[in-house]
């Protein structure tokens, strides 16, 4: 009997204590694993039969600190990162390894949640990803290359995403970090999975988000933040309660 070929994509998926037992999977695929990151982990952890399926128990707290321990456990070629609340489409994180199988100058891909799939324009094409364009991506969208990621020693920016002090901002932080140490990223007209619920980035009614979306521009464009800035007000004013508001934005 032929023995299965190993693994080439691990799917990190981000949770917190009881929350681990309650992750619909889908059903196991050929070339996927699972690498359940658990901070503040029960005592046994979960158990489960799935050869596919493992649980790790994190002394850490915030998101970006475990999709960090994800890229040290990772031992696949190819690692996406999950959150737990997510319903994934196995297929289309196949299509996006064999993207990046098929083109070795690639360092990432990223597909699309079910919700925002776009079916006109540019972004419903392959596209090359640039900070212009990559302000959308989030979990379980973003697919990387492990081998350049480690090369150039890159990590999530602990000061960002969920239990941090700036709760947002974490996967464009990361693509910005990848943009500048030279990699090389394309957007792809793939569904990787669903989350109807709004996501943290999605509300606009919260001095502290927006005053961390303030940040994030600041880390990311760093002495061209200013014209950023204006930019980013401006194609969003109507997502602002007022202009009052973003006002306050802009100066930050």
């Amino acid at each position: 009997m032929t023995p299965a070929a190993p693994p080439q994509i691990t799917v990190a998926i981000a949770t917190l204590g009881p929350r681990a037992s309650q992750i619909s999977l889908p059903p196991p695929r050929p070339g996927l694993c699972y690498l359940v990151m658990i901070q503040r982990a029960p005592d046994p952890l979960p158990h489960s039969d799935r050869p596919d399926l493992t649980y790790i128990a994190l002394d850490s707290l915030g998101l970006s600190r475990s999709r960090n321990a994800a890229l040290d456990a990772c031992s696949t070629p190819y690692l996406v990162f999950a959150d737990d609340d997510m319903q994934l489409e196995t297929g289309g994180l196949c299509q996006l390894a064999q993207r990046l199988t098929e083109a070795p100058h690639l360092d990432f891909v990223a597909g699309w949640r079910h919700e925002r799939f776009p079916t006109s324009g540019a972004r419903a094409q392959p596209h090359r990803l640039r900070k212009s364009n990559a302000g959308r991506i989030c979990a379980p969208e973003l697919m990387v290359r492990m081998a350049p990621v480690r090369r150039a020693g890159l990590r999530f920016d602990p000061e960002f995403g969920v239990g941090a002090p700036y709760p947002v901002g974490e996967d464009y932080i990361f693509i910005c970090d990848m943009l500048d140490a030279g990699l090389q990223g394309e957007g792809l007209p793939i569904v990787t999975g669903s989350h109807p619920a709004a996501s943290t980035g999605e509300h606009w009614d919260d001095a502290q988000l927006l005053k961390a979306r303030r940040r994030v521009l600041s880390r990311c464009f760093g002495a061209t933040a200013g014209l950023i800035t204006t930019a980013y007000v401006f194609r969003h004013r109507k997502r602002f309660a007022g202009w009052k508001d973003a006002w306050r934005f802009w100066i930050g």
